[in-house]
């Protein structure tokens, strides 16, 4: 399976980092939390998804 990697703001490496997605709702809305892992320190956090009309912002 070819795993989704986004850029996001990691928490504990105060950066932004690649961070790989672990887990995506069924019924997939903006408000509604992903779970991601961070390819660097490996911590696992719940994020927001990206609104798709606003991605060039982030």
């Amino acid at each position: 399976m070819d795993q989704e990697i986004e850029h996001r703001w990691c928490k504990f490496c105060m950066t932004k980092t690649k961070q790989e997605l672990v887990f995506l709702p069924n019924m997939a809305t903006y408000k509604r939390r992903r779970k991601y892992k961070c390819t660097v320190c490996g911590k696992t956090s719940w994020l927001q998804g990206r609104r798709p009309s606003a991605e060039s912002v982030y």
